[in-house]
């Protein structure tokens, strides 16, 4: 079996570190498989770099940088989610397909949707502080699972001193989410939609509308919240398996 490759995307003011250990697993359950993480302008190791408030302007900067030389497949985090779309739109010939992890797109995800109620002032507060209690702020909005919460908050506010995102590239990143839409036509390649019912950023519906939309499958946890490979990794890892096979 030819080698697959993974190219996985995180959201919102994120980078690559947030995976944890999800590559990791991903490469040992998923045989013959590549996993790489990218960083976002603005965020990671390119956090000095202003974050484009232009999608297409995003997605030119990540073709340009990440061509790979076969197609891969895309696994998008929220924002991610959205990038990973567009970038599936734009460059269809980069990709075998994408998975869309608790993510939505205008116009079928209405915004009290794309964005809960009550979940905007909270990420906003988080923000404007720094340090542990940033994290454990944006910790709690996207997280259900405890396991190793210490550990990970611990390791958070490591990076976040390493590569601060700044409350600029914060509200860019913000007006590229609501900024990305989908397309009037199908997806050029095909798409898993996944969601979290424990979802405090993002209402799980968007997902289930974006998979009728589309007539793409959809799945859905019972118990996650929005971070989902941090939450239920190996479940997450189980269901790409059996949409690959497919």
């Amino acid at each position: 079996m030819a080698e697959q490759h993974w190219i996985l995307l995180r959201g919102l003011c994120r980078e690559s570190r947030h995976w944890g250990k999800f590559p990791q697993q991903m490469q040992k359950l998923l045989p013959d498989t590549r996993v790489s993480c990218i960083d976002l302008p603005g965020n990671g190791k390119r956090y000095q770099h202003p974050t484009p408030t232009s999608v297409s302007e995003l997605i030119s900067d990540l073709h340009r940088r990440h061509r790979p030389e076969q197609p891969v497949y895309l696994l998008g985090l929220s924002l991610g989610g959205m990038i990973a779309y567009h970038w599936m739109q734009e460059y269809p010939d980069d990709l075998r397909g994408i998975v869309m992890v608790n993510s939505s797109l205008s116009p079928w995800n209405p915004p009290q949707q794309r964005l809960q109620p009550g979940a905007l002032p909270k990420l906003m507060r988080a923000m404007l502080t720094k340090g542990y209690p940033r994290e454990k702020a944006i910790f709690d909005l996207t997280c259900v699972s405890q396991r190793y919460r210490d550990e990970t908050l611990s390791f958070w506010q490591m990076y976040q001193l390493e590569y601060p995102v700044s409350f600029t590239n914060f509200r860019r990143q913000l007006q590229l989410a609501i900024a990305c839409s989908g397309q009037p036509y199908p997806p050029r390649k095909p798409v898993l939609l996944v969601s979290a019912a424990n979802d405090k950023l993002v209402n799980p519906l968007c997902s289930e509308q974006l998979a009728a939309t589309w007539n793409m499958p959809h799945i859905r946890h019972p118990e996650a919240g929005h971070d989902l490979p941090h939450d239920q990794p190996e479940w997450l890892i189980q269901q790409i398996s059996k949409w690959l096979k497919d």
